[in-house]
């Protein structure tokens, strides 16, 4: 249930006049434009050669490399799981998908997800975890959903107003669009899978240590290997520890992260694995949002102070996990698995909203002190498997899952009305406090979901080049939401079935032209504490999807083009503030990336979306053909990597992203406007005692572009500051 308690804001009308958003295209985007003329994701291949050995089980690669071609093998990852198709090649899905491995993560200075995918142009920062509650994003202008939409080895995992550390993961898997047929109930914006790293066949080790402006210091283990007879037993074990000052304004971030990964191979054809997984971070000087009141255009984040919040300012999240699961080879074309998975959440907040009175930047600061937690069960069973019916091949997976989540809020005055901390303005700093602020554990069980499946697909080889998937999903949806009491506000159940329909053309064994319709269902919204139909709940929200595309990956180039309709129930908060599911939101557009190796030294990649998002056949006459909130009409990337043939143990890198102007709320009455943002970054590979040893820097946001990002319908929250970040890795 989308419940936007969290969604805090003063009780009116969201109306205000239009922000003329410019029309003029800035120089930055057009110099992005140069720099993407080949259209690239940020999941594209390594720099090697053909005789660079691959990489071991860790997915590291050798220290030094003496070419800059591509090894097929150890560039990108091949392969993506997706859910109920099972694992498959990325060019053999019928599917828009974008992977990131650890390593590429790290040369991209990822701390979050949000910069982990910066170069895919289908993707928009809704927000970040440093001047915000945590980082997220929307894909082709939609929201990852926070309760369905985030997987760990393909179970759902929670990750409500929070975000899982990269370390203890392999890579990342994002599945652009409706994902009903692959992973049940989830907003159609799409799924992201986050792969555990396992047990390494060599012994494994390394130790790094990191550095971020404006003092953040880090230190990582990771540790992998097997023992015991014939090596049967195999672990993988990840700790970090980070701490220190951020550059914003009474900003301070600690971070501590366990994950441990088992695994026992019973016989060489069926294995047990176990893993646990811990983390707690605490965010000091952060914001819910910012929301601007009626008849107030966005001003211009330049002018806006960066001290925004006050010492009582905080966000803390504490995640723990355990999993474990049989897998079991029955032949050569049979392969079955079952897995199970718990993970709890626990969400402190004491963050402050402030409400924008009128035009010289007056607000009204109010802080929710609260505490909220999520509990989720997983249990997933599949069969996978090959066969033949006269001249046709089957590819084949069928299963079935149960899993439940439950939320408990706090029926405390931090969380349902706040605490005031009086008045500031956007154009100086004000300090705020208020000795009443607590946060309190009155904690009740605020809403029980649960899903059963029954999925099944065939992907049948018609010819050597032509095949065709047909898949269904049946699920038992329920769903209740409790009063304090406990006494039931609502109870909705609904028996959907998803089905997925695609056809696939084999160019050649490394390209792919498909077409897919899938349907999908995601949980209905629920009205917040500050809209005047309060607590009204709505039934589940139906899409649809088409797609057409071309994926293709090559020894020198690569590229992905996706042509796509998605139609969704539209939700949103009307001029009136009455929260209402009323028509549909209809995104047309076309979502291009690319990559491609002009020379051994050179390698330039880049991406392009251009999106018509606008609400269709909704009764109110102030909504219906404007805009979607928080969806760009137009995203670029760009990326040039130098790895110089007279030192090839160095590589050089320059990327930008231009953002086009979004609305900020459902009646198009306020906007943000486009920005651009560039990074700069470098990698130095060498040894030091025989041992390998990885120095990486970089520039986030090189230029201090301060912009404002926007999410929900109706808030704005304002960019992190340029960012320094620098460190070394030793394996040994």
């Amino acid at each position: 249930m989308l419940n936007l308690a969290a969604a805090r804001a003063p009780a009116g009308p969201l109306a205000a006049v239009r922000f003329a958003p410019s029309t003029r295209f800035p120089l930055t985007a057009a110099l992005l434009i140069s720099a993407g003329l080949t259209l690239s994701t940020v999941a594209t291949p390594g720099w090697a050669d053909e005789t660079t050995a691959s990489p071991d089980s860790t997915g590291a690669l050798p220290t030094v490399k003496v070419s800059a071609a591509r090894d097929a093998e150890t560039a990108s990852p091949e392969r993506v799981s997706a859910g109920a198709l099972g694992n498959r090649k990325q060019v053999d899905t019928p599917f828009s998908t974008t992977v990131v491995t650890t390593e590429q993560g790290k040369d991209l200075n990822a701390s979050t997800i949000n910069d982990l995918f910066k170069y895919d142009p289908a993707v928009t920062d809704a927000g970040n975890n440093v001047t915000g509650e945590n980082a997220f994003f929307s894909i082709r202008g939609l929201q990852i959903d926070m309760l369905n939409g985030v997987k760990v080895d393909g179970q759902n995992f929670p990750s409500w107003d929070t975000e899982l550390s990269l370390e203890p993961f392999e890579q990342v898997e994002m599945l652009k669009g409706l994902s009903g047929f692959m992973y049940g109930f989830s907003n159609p914006g799409g799924i992201v899978n986050y792969v555990l790293k396992r047990p390494t066949d060599d012994p494994y080790r390394s130790f790094s240590i990191g550095y971020e402006s404006a003092g953040v210091f880090s230190e990582k283990v990771d540790l992998g290997g097997r023992f015991g007879n014939d090596n049967r037993f195999g672990y993988r074990l990840n700790l970090v520890n980070e701490d220190g000052n951020t550059a914003e304004a009474n900003g301070h971030v600690r971070r501590q992260v366990a994950s441990l990964a088992l695994d026992f191979r019973i016989t060489p054809d069926l294995t047990w694995t176990a893993d646990a997984f811990y983390q707690k971070r605490k965010t000091n000087g952060t914001l819910f949002g910012l929301m601007f009141g009626p008849g107030l255009g966005i001003p211009d984040p330049d002018s806006v102070t960066r001290e925004l919040t006050q010492p009582q300012n905080f966000y803390q999240t504490e995640i723990a996990s355990f999993g474990t699961g049989l897998d079991y080879r029955l032949s050569d074309n049979w392969h079955a698995s079952l897995k199970y998975r718990f993970a709890k959440e626990n969400r402190t907040n004491s963050d402050s909203l402030l409400y924008v009175e009128n035009a010289a930047g007056d607000y009204q600061n109010t802080l929710y002190a609260a505490m909220t937690r999520y509990f989720y069960q997983n249990v997933d069973a599949m069969a996978q498997g090959k066969f033949e019916t006269g001249t046709f091949k089957h590819d084949v997976v069928i299963g079935a899952s149960y899993q439940t989540q439950q939320s408990e809020y706090d029926n405390s005055e931090g969380w349902n009305s706040g605490y005031s901390l009086g008045t500031g303005n956007l154009y100086s700093s004000t300090l705020l406090t208020n000795d009443e602020v607590h946060i309190g554990e009155n904690l009740y069980r605020q809403e029980a979901t649960s899903q059963t499946s029954l999925y099944a697909s065939d992907t049948v080889q018609l010819t050597s080049r032509l095949s065709a998937l047909l898949g269904l999903r049946y699920t038992q949806y329920r769903d209740k939401v409790y009063q304090p009491d406990q006494s039931v506000m609502s109870n909705y159940s609904a028996n959907p079935v998803s089905p997925t329909v695609a056809l696939m053309f084999k160019l050649d064994p490394y390209s792919t032209v498909y077409a897919s319709y899938v349907e999908g269902l995601q949980q209905g919204g629920a009205a917040s504490n500050t809209n005047l139909n309060y607590p009204q709940t709505y039934g589940p929200l139906k899409s649809k999807q088409y797609e057409v595309g071309y994926k293709s990956d090559h020894r020198n180039w690569g590229a992905n083009l996706a042509l796509f309709r998605v139609d969704q129930g539209y939700d949103y908060t009307n001029t009136a503030n009455v929260y209402v599911q009323d028509g549909t939101k209809r995104y047309d557009g076309v979502d291009a990336s690319g990559w491609l190796q002009l020379a051994t030294d050179w390698r330039i990649m880049g991406g392009m979306m251009w999106l018509d998002a606008k609400a269709v056949d909704v009764d109110d006459p102030t909504v219906d053909g404007k805009r979607v909130y928080a969806a760009p009409r137009f995203t670029l990337t760009g990326r040039v990597e130098y790895n110089p043939s007279y030192l090839r143990a160095l590589t050089l890198a320059f990327g930008g992203k231009y953002v086009g102007n979004m609305a900020v709320d459902a009646a198009n009455t306020q906007f943000v406007p486009a920005y651009t943002t560039w990074d700069l970054s470098a990698k130095y590979e060498t040894q030091v005692a025989g041992k390998d040893v990885t120095l990486r820097a970089g520039v986030n946001n090189l230029f201090n572009r301060r912009y404002w990002t926007t999410s929900w319908g109706a808030y704005v929250m304002p960019s992190a500051t340029r960012t320094f970040v620098a460190n070394a890795t030793l394996e040994f």
